[in-house]
C-alpha cells in the first residue's frame, strides 16, 4: 500500500535503483546473466539509463574491489556524471523491476557507491537521512563456508573523510555500519548497527586506552531475506537516528564525532569468506532537510492533487485523484503541510516535499489516475481561498473561489506570482510528444473550460498562456469556444524565472521575468477587446468572465499535458518552486 512518509522540513531528495553490467571500461560488456533464460529479471540495465536515479549517481562515486586482489583493495570505478552506459557484473539494475543490485565476492571486498558530500554531523537547523529497502537474497548461504568470527555483510554506513576534505586527520573506523550477520548473542540471522562509540583511531592498536570496548551493537530485528526491510538512517545536530520498517530503533548522541567530516555509502561490504554477497535496493534516497527554512509562501491557503486515485492512496474512496488537505481543513484526508514527503513507495518518489526553501511537485508520466474533466495526472495545489472569518475548505460551493469584485473581502485585483525551475523533464521523442506541462492556472468555478493555463513544453520554446476565449456554465462542454494562445518569455530547464498571473474587472495581466524582475514579456488583455494571439490572429476575451457571479480559483504545481503511459515510466516531472504568492487586494 501507498504510504504517506512525514518529514520535518526542506528535503532534498535522490532516488536509486536499478542498473546492469561491465567493469571499468568505457564500453562495458553486459553482467553475467541468471542461468534460467525465462527468469523476467535476466535482462539487466545501467543504472544511468533510468532517469529517476541520474540525481544521485551524479553526486556518487562508485567503490569497487578486485575479488581476486588484496585483500580491503577498492577502486573509484566511476564518479558522479561519468555513469551514463555504466554496468558491471557487480553493479546493475534488473530491468524489470529496477532492482539496484551491488555483487562482490571474498572478505573485505565491496562494490558501494559513496555519497560525495562530506558533511559536519552537528551542522546546526540541518537533518541528513538515506532511506533505503534492502534485500539480502540468500545471503545466508553465500557465507555457509565462512568462518564463525566472519559472518556478517554490510550494505549501509556512514564513514568519515577526516578533520577536512583533503583527508586530514582521517580515521579507518566508520561511525556506523548496518549488518546483516548469521549469528550474535544467540540471535540468528538478525539485522544489527554496529556503532563506533569513539572518535579513536584504534586501527594500530586495538588494546590502546578507550580501544578496548570501541564499539556498540544495537539490534534491528530479524531479517526476512525473501523481502524487503526499509531503514533510515538520520544525522540531525550531532544525533544519529536508526528507524527499522518506520520502528525507531536508537537515538544516539555521536558529539563525539563531530571534528570528523562524514559521508553515506550504501552497496555491499563482505565481512566473511569464501562466497558472494548481493544486495539488492528498491529504493535509496538521500535526503538534506534545512528545517531553518522560512516557506515563501502559505501552505494553509492550498490544496494538493497528486497522481494516484483515493483507493491507491487511501485503499478506498474511489478511483478520481487522492487529496490531502492542510491541517487547518480538520478532513479525513491525509494533511498537506511544509514538512510533508507525499511519497509512494512503490514508484520510489515523492509528489510533494519542501527542500532547501523550495517546493518540489513530482510526477511520473508511467502512472496516474486523472480528475474529473481532465484525461492527464497533476501533482497540483489548488487554492482555497478564504472568503469568510470561519472558512472551510470544501470546493463543491464557491466558498472556497474568489470573485473579481468579491464583496466579501472587498478584493478586486487577484494575483498569483511564483519563482520557479524546472529541474527534470521526461527524456522522450519530442517527434511524438513534447514535454509539455501547465504550471499555473486560473479557473473558474464549475466551469471545465480554463481561463488561463501557463505553459511550459521545452527548452526550446517559449512559455505560452492557453486561454478560453469564452466558456460554458455547470461543467458543460463548450462547443463554441475557441482557445488562443499568447507567448511569454523563454527559460530553459535548471534556470530560475518568475511568473504573474493576475485579474481584475478589466481584465488579465500575464507576464514572465528573470529572477531579478529583468526581461519581463507580458500581456494585458481586457474582457471584451480586440486583441492579436501569437498567430496574428484577432481574438477576444468574452466579457462574460467578468460576469459578477462567476467565481475562480488559482492552482499552480505541474499538471503534464498528456496522458500517463507505461512506456513513460520512470519519465520524471520536478520542478521546484522556490514562491508561490497570491495576492488579493482591494
Amino acid at each position: 500500500m501507498i504510504k504517506l512518509k512525514p518529514i520535518t522540513a526542506a528535503v532534498i531528495t535522490v532516488l536509486l535503483a536499478g542498473c546492469g553490467g561491465s567493469s571499468s571500461s568505457s564500453s562495458p560488456s553486459e553482467p553475467n546473466q541468471p542461468t534460467d533464460p525465462t527468469d523476467p529479471i535476466s535482462k539487466t540495465v545501467a543504472p544511468y539509463s533510468i532517469g529517476k536515479y541520474q540525481a544521485i549517481l551524479d553526486n556518487s562515486d562508485l567503490q569497487v574491489s578486485d575479488p581476486n586482489g588484496s585483500e580491503g583493495n577498492k577502486t573509484s570505478e566511476v564518479k558522479g556524471g561519468a555513469f551514463e552506459g555504466y554496468q558491471s557484473e557487480y553493479f546493475y539494475a534488473e530491468e524489470e523491476t529496477e532492482h539496484l543490485v551491488f555483487k562482490m565476492s571474498n572478505y573485505k571486498m565491496r562494490s558501494e557507491v559513496r555519497e560525495l558530500e562530506n558533511f559536519d554531523v552537528s551542522e546546526t537547523g540541518v537533518k541528513r537521512t538515506f532511506y533505503a529497502e534492502v534485500k539480502l537474497p540468500d545471503i545466508d548461504l553465500a557465507m555457509a563456508n565462512s568462518p564463525a568470527d566472519h559472518d556478517e555483510v554490510t550494505f549501509l554506513q556512514i564513514h568519515n573523510k577526516g578533520t577536512s576534505s583533503d583527508g586530514t586527520g582521517y580515521i579507518p573506523h566508520p561511525l556506523v555500519r548496518i549488518v546483516w550477520e548469521q549469528e550474535r548473542n544467540g540471535l540468528t540471522g538478525h539485522y544489527w548497527a554496529v556503532l563506533k562509540n569513539n572518535a579513536l583511531d584504534c586501527s594500530s592498536n586495538s588494546n590502546a586506552a578507550g580501544c578496548n570496548d570501541s564499539y556498540d551493537r544495537y539490534d534491528l530485528g530479524a531479517a526476512n531475506l525473501d523481502d524487503f526491510t526499509r531503514f533510515e538512517i538520520s544525522i540531525f545536530e550531532n544525533t544519529l537516528s536508526i528507524e527499522v520498517n518506520d520502528e525507531s530503533k536508537a537515538q544516539i548522541d555521536i558529539s563525539y564525532w563531530s571534528h570528523l567530516l562524514s559521508y553515506f555509502k550504501a552497496g555491499i561490504y563482505n565481512q566473511f569468506e569464501n562466497g558472494e554477497g548481493e544486495a539488492k535496493f528498491s529504493q535509496l534516497t538521500y535526503e538534506k532537510e534545512n528545517t531553518d527554512t522560512s516557506a515563501k509562501w502559505n501552505i494553509d491557503d492550498w490544496k494538493i492533487t497528486i497522481p494516484p486515485s483515493k483507493d491507491d492512496w487511501y485503499g478506498s474512496g474511489g478511483t478520481s485523484a487522492a487529496e490531502l488537505e492542510p491541517e487547518r481543513c480538520n478532513s479525513s484526508k491525509d494533511v498537506l503541510s511544509n514538512d510533508s514527503n507525499v511519497y509512494d513507495n512503490d514508484l520510489g518518489l515523492s509528489y510533494f516535499n519542501v527542500i532547501d526553501g523550495e517546493m518540489h511537485l513530482r510526477a511520473d508520466m508511467g502512472y496516474g489516475t486523472s480528475t474529473t474533466n481532465s484525461s492527464y495526472i497533476r501533482s497540483e495545489l489548488r487554492e482555497l481561498y478564504i472568503s469568510t472569518e470561519s472558512p472551510d475548505c470544501s470546493t463543491s460551493d464557491e466558498d472556497t473561489s474568489w470573485y473579481l469584485n468579491d464583496a466579501r473581502t472587498n478584493a478586486k485585483s487577484h494575483t498569483l506570482e511564483a519563482q520557479l525551475r524546472i529541474d527534470e523533464y521526461p527524456n522522450i521523442d519530442f517527434s511524438e510528444q513534447r514535454p509539455k506541462v501547465v504550471l499555473g492556472q486560473i479557473h473558474g468555478w464549475k466551469i471545465s473550460q480554463a481561463l488561463v493555463k501557463l505553459l511550459w513544453e521545452g527548452d526550446d520554446k517559449p512559455v505560452r498562456v492557453i486561454l478560453n476565449d469564452s466558456f460554458e456554465r455547470n461543467n458543460q462542454d463548450c462547443d463554441s469556444c475557441e482557445p488562443f494562445s499568447v507567448t511569454l518569455g523563454q527559460y530553459s530547464a535548471n534556470e530560475d524565472w518568475r511568473y504573474i498571473i493576475r485579474a481584475t474587472q478589466d481584465g488579465l495581466f500575464l507576464a514572465t521575468t528573470d529572477v531579478n524582475g529583468s526581461n519581463l514579456v507580458s500581456h494585458q488583455i481586457d474582457w471584451g477587446a480586440n486583441y492579436t494571439d501569437m498567430n496574428g490572429d484577432t481574438v477576444t476575451l468574452s466579457s462574460d468572465w467578468a460576469s459578477d457571479d462567476i467565481a475562480f480559483y488559482f492552482k499552480a504545481g505541474i499538471y503534464p499535458q498528456f496522458k500517463p503511459d507505461d512506456k513513460y515510466r520512470g519519465e520524471i516531472f520536478d520542478v521546484s518552486f522556490s514562491e508561490i504568492l497570491t495576492e488579493h487586494e482591494e
